[in-house]
């Protein structure tokens, strides 16, 4: 379960920056420069002669030295044994560091030394050499799934996180908060969603308690998420409820059919025979099948027909013909107009029943949105009495569209043609909806 790092070594060639680096000479400390910022993975180089032993870095948190003249505190180390870009530079990276049980560090400001022995002399030490780590920005939508903190687990538990496509990854556990992994995995996520390190068996003790956590890296920014803790116990952990898995709009036709919307994603039968009674109503029957989403799906699938600035409540895809799509808001309408009718017609039913009228406008071949909503409140009453409402409730909610012609986007509204006597209206022979109530 290791990690297999590569080390990143900066030539050192910058004339302004000669009054540290100088001429790279036996036994020189070359980067991070004092004072410099470095990523969450910073790389360590000197110059060596070939006679140099026993060379080693050495990373801590603060400047301050032992009795003995090594760092008090100690983070991680690392031998410079990979050739830097110029002659007798080498470089290393510790592999992982005690503050955080990974090969990054937190933000913060830290110090270096190098040590090491030239031929026939006596150990030397030059340092600390001060470097900041930079602030890491965290990866959108990176986060711990499972264990949960303070829970417990079997064994062989399953550390889960969940990543946006092309971070990369490094999962692991440790017997203490900030101790070394004691197992771990790495890799790349491909798309967003849950990536898991089986923690393998033996490893893991009946009884004791252990940390752990994930590095998500996106380009150059790591963050670090936990640790949380867990305990191996006798059983297992509760199983928990699945996530749902979230759909987009193809999934349409494999959705269950239902009379009633209650969240989930159903194939809304009531407002399918609807939508089929006015293409009939209209001389051009077409079958039509209405999709209801639940929030999470519709939140995945309402960017098919985006419309900046405004809340989607439904549509019609061209590659879908025989489909209407519509918001979890607008079936949760028509489930209280189908089921709990309010005693008086209202804006909120109205523009439901415009809704499902203007994408059905769209499925009979409209294209236009000025043109298919300027029908679709002239023929929203015909879907009420479909749905079972009675002539004269239908044409109260049609004539209520018109209040809400002007909450639509610009391109829906088109006052020229869209009046009574205009080249859109439908029924110019008498008064009619939704600019005068019909004679019932």
């Amino acid at each position: 379960m290791g990690l297999r790092r590569c080390v990143l070594l900066v030539a050192v060639a910058s004339a302004a920056a000669s009054a540290w680096v100088g001429i790279a000479r036996a036994g020189t400390a070359l980067q991070p420069a004092p004072g410099s910022t470095t990523g969450v993975e910073p790389s360590f180089v000197v110059a060596l002669d070939p006679q140099d032993t026993l060379a080693q870095v050495t990373v801590a948190s603060s400047p301050a030295v032992s009795a003995a003249g090594t760092p008090a505190e100690p983070l991680g180390s690392c031998t410079p044994t990979t050739p830097g870009a110029e002659e007798g530079t080498f470089g290393c990276e510790p592999s992982a560091y005690s503050s955080t049980g990974s090969p990054t560090l937190a933000p913060g400001t830290y110090y270096w030394w190098l040590t090491f022995t030239p031929s026939g002399g006596t150990a030397q030490t030059i340092g600390p050499f001060s470097f900041g780590v930079a602030q890491a920005t965290p990866p959108a939508g990176a986060y711990l799934v499972a264990p949960t903190d303070k829970s417990t687990v079997d064994a062989t538990p399953k550390l889960t996180v969940h990543a946006p496509p092309g971070s990369g990854l490094h999962l692991f556990v440790a017997s203490a908060p900030g101790g070394p992994a004691i197992a771990s995995c790495a890799g790349t996520a491909g798309t967003i969603g849950d990536y898991t390190c089986q923690v393998g068996a033996g490893i893991l003790q009946l009884g004791r308690t252990y940390t752990w956590g994930a590095v998500v890296t996106s380009g150059t920014s790591a963050f670090v998420y936990g640790p949380r803790a867990f305990t191996v116990g006798t059983t297992p952990p509760p199983t928990s409820k699945p996530t749902p898995k979230v759909h987009d709009v193809t999934f349409a036709p494999d959705l269950q059919s239902s009379a009633h919307y209650v969240g989930k994603s159903v194939k809304q039968t009531r407002l399918s025979a609807a939508a089929y009674g006015l293409s009939k109503e209209l001389g051009a029957p077409k079958s039509i099948a209405v999709a209801c989403w639940s929030e999470a799906d519709w939140e995945n699938i309402s960017g098919e027909n985006p419309e900046s600035g405004y809340t989607i409540l439904g549509f019609h895809i061209w590659s879908m013909p025989h489909w209407v799509d519509l918001s979890p808001s607008i079936c949760r309408t028509f489930e209280t107009l189908l089921y709990h009718r309010p005693k008086y017609a209202n804006v909120v039913t109205a523009n439901a029943l415009d809704t499902l009228t203007h994408e059905m406008i769209h499925a009979l071949g409209v294209h236009d949105e000025a043109q298919t909503e300027c029908f679709a409140m002239q023929l929203s009453f015909v879907t009420g009495v479909q749905l079972g409402l009675p002539l004269a409730y239908a044409e109260n909610l049609d004539r209520l569209s018109l209040r809400n012609y002007f909450s639509h986007p610009p391109n829906y509204v088109d006052t020229r043609d869209c009046r009574e006597g205009g080249a859109w209206d439908l029924f110019r022979s008498k008064p009619s909806l939704p600019w005068h109530m019909t004679d019932v």
